[in-house]
């Protein structure tokens, strides 16, 4: 177990090949220290933990959280959402926002339509322009869209003392200013997703990326002699996501039919040393750049 071990950490402290040209950016030169930092896979086990929870939100998390493109889309909303109130962009309309998100006209009017029929995005006539409606994320939106991020941002307090995990917390309304100088950074240039060939594939599918945290978070926690509760079965996938068993075997192969994981039981058995590595930049990159908007 020792040897495995030690093999386990050369290779994650190694470098994903996607993000090689990148290292001289400031977030990827926090990054990198974040990825040297001793504690380090012990934060990426935790926020693995923590994407894996059940959510508390009713709409079903598998058709908000956990798919690329209806993910940015809500994403983007309270990004836009947040600068019009700020005075720093435009109304946060249905025709804006399909001009700034990946996926069909069709696909996030349907989006919305769904999200405001639960209450979860509200829309209003403006009063100077009646034929104009602008849109506004709820809290509770706010909140399950932010879950990653702010799990990235306290998981890098774990290996810095900064404390704007707490402070934001205490301010759930700054939590929006936070999501909307992300954007910003990613519409600049996408250096911190874009790169990682792996976790993409997995974020196309629903649930695709919790299921991948639930793999690696095992993997780790496996690697600590620590307990991993959610079984890496069909049905404990299917049920803890929210998700068809014929889907949970669809995302897994992703993975397993490449060899890059194997599982036995409901249990991991072994893990490809190059997705541990592109799971750990991936992370890294993540923790630096919550960290430096929410700076």
């Amino acid at each position: 177990m020792d040897q495995l071990r030690a093999e386990h950490d050369r290779v994650q402290r190694s470098v994903h090949p996607g993000i090689e040209q990148f290292l001289g950016e400031p977030v990827w030169c926090l990054a990198s220290r974040y990825l040297a930092h001793p504690a380090f896979d012990n934060a990426v086990l935790t926020y693995c933990r923590r994407i894996v929870e059940p959510s508390a939100f009713r709409w079903p998390v598998s058709k908000i959280f956990a798919q690329k493109m209806r993910y940015i889309t809500c994403y983007m909303l309270i990004g836009l959402a947040a600068r019009f109130d700020a005075g720093k962009g435009p109304a946060p309309t249905m025709t804006l926002l399909q001009t700034v998100v990946p996926g069909s006209s069709r696909q996030v009017s349907d989006l919305i339509a769904g999200l405001r029929a639960g209450g979860y995005v509200e829309a209003h006539r403006n009063a100077q322009d009646r034929r104009e409606i602008r849109l506004r994320p709820t809290m509770p939106l706010v909140t399950e869209i932010a879950r990653s991020p702010m799990a990235f941002l306290e998981m890098s307090g774990m290996l810095e003392d900064h404390g704007l995990f707490e402070a934001l917390n205490a301010d759930p309304s700054r939590i929006s200013s936070l999501i909307a100088r992300s954007t910003e950074a990613f519409q600049s240039s996408d250096i911190l997703f874009a790169p990682f060939e792996t976790i993409v594939e997995f974020t196309n599918r629903d649930s695709g990326y919790s299921m991948l945290c639930a793999l690696m978070g095992a993997y780790l926690a496996r690697q600590a002699g620590e307990d991993w509760a959610l079984p890496l079965t069909y049905d404990a996938l299917a049920h803890r996501f929210q998700v068809s068993r014929q889907h949970v075997g669809n995302v897994l192969a992703i993975a397993t039919k490449r060899g890059l994981v194997s599982l036995h039981a409901g249990a991991i058995q072994d893990m490809d040393p190059t997705l541990v590595t592109e799971f750990s930049c991936w992370a890294a990159g993540q923790m630096a750049h919550f960290r430096m908007q929410a700076a």
